[in-house]
């Protein structure tokens, strides 16, 4: 007998969207899919990170900038329950969508006051952050170096076009090696980094990019041996805006780590990549993250790199 969502995924196993994959058949896992192009495409909303409560476990919101609109979205076995209706079949689903319109016109008003409120704090504590920064970096001045504070060197991203062309020369029989490897070498690199400097961060723990050196303290400011400089924060900060990948795909990224550095044939590397942009299309469609992994990888707008991802998910 298979197990309860919630004994299959206790508070230490948050699920991510190939665990929802297996855990139903394929018709439920399917709807849901459609259901979260759906909200997207229609009404920009997207599923936010799935929340653990002690009666059923991890529950699933939809909402726009950190302000939920639908809440308490539940896993069962045989579907998903949306305010107090569950969704199993096609008849369930077309009333889940008219639902949800009905929700989306009668809340609209409330839930963009709602995200105009939060913009607006948000607003006011930027600014107060800003002066304290402006202050804390005042206090710097004497021990900055020109050109040695705050050098940042993060793995680039895949160029679009040379990862269309790999697939094009790939449907017609054509094996270009070295675009391969170039390609895979550039998703190893950004994987690599991604999962090991998450995990240095975590720990207070930031990597020089002059010399590789790992730097420590409690205190905002780092110096290397080498002569580089960092503040923590900014460090931290220039990671994100990079889009360095981390979080929902860490278990993704290391295995891709640990499968490139084996692999020799192009078969192999080839199979590599495909595993890694069907991953990238789960994430697109599922909306169950923030942001799909693609963005982390591939060089382009989220409109161009969703329409590339979705173009090589049907070959």
């Amino acid at each position: 007998m298979q197990k309860s969502f919630k004994e299959q995924f206790p508070k230490d196993h948050r699920p991510e969207i190939a665990d929802l994959e297996a855990f139903w058949n394929e018709d439920v896992y399917n709807m849901f899919r459609e259901f979260s192009e759906y909200i997207l495409q229609k009404y920009d909303l997207r599923f936010g990170i799935p929340l653990w409560t002690e009666t059923y476990g991890w529950t699933y919101r939809i909402g726009k900038s950190g302000v939920f609109l639908v809440k308490g979205i539940r896993i069962e076995e045989n579907g998903f329950i949306v305010d107090g209706v569950m969704i199993h079949d096609r008849n369930t689903y077309f009333g889940l969508l008219a639902h949800i319109e009905e929700v989306c016109q009668q809340k609209r008003e409330d839930f963009l006051g709602r995200i105009a409120e939060k913009n607006a704090r948000q607003a006011e504590r930027n600014k107060a952050r800003i002066i304290r920064e402006k202050k804390e970096f005042a206090a710097l001045q004497s021990r900055i170096v020109p050109g040695q504070y705050n050098v940042f060197r993060w793995p680039e991203k895949l160029d679009i076009h040379k990862l269309n062309k790999l697939y094009q020369l790939d449907a017609r029989g054509i094996h270009d090696e070295v675009l391969a490897d170039e390609i895979g070498l550039t998703l190893y690199l950004r994987c690599k980094y991604g999962k090991e400097d998450t995990e240095r961060m975590d720990k207070n723990i930031i990597r020089c990019h002059g010399c590789g050196s790992e730097l420590c303290g409690d205190e905002d400011f780092r110096q290397c041996s080498c002569g580089r400089q960092y503040s923590y924060r900014e460090y931290r900060r220039s990671f994100r805006k990079n889009n360095m990948p981390t979080g929902a795909a860490a278990k993704i990224f290391a295995a891709f780590i640990q499968d490139w550095e084996s692999a020799k044939t192009y078969q192999e590397k080839m199979i590599l990549i495909d595993t890694l942009l069907h991953e990238f299309h789960l994430s697109m469609i599922s909306g169950a993250t923030h942001r799909p992994v693609a963005m982390n990888f591939i060089d382009g707008s989220r409109e161009r790199v969703d329409q590339i991802i979705s173009q090589l998910a049907l070959r």
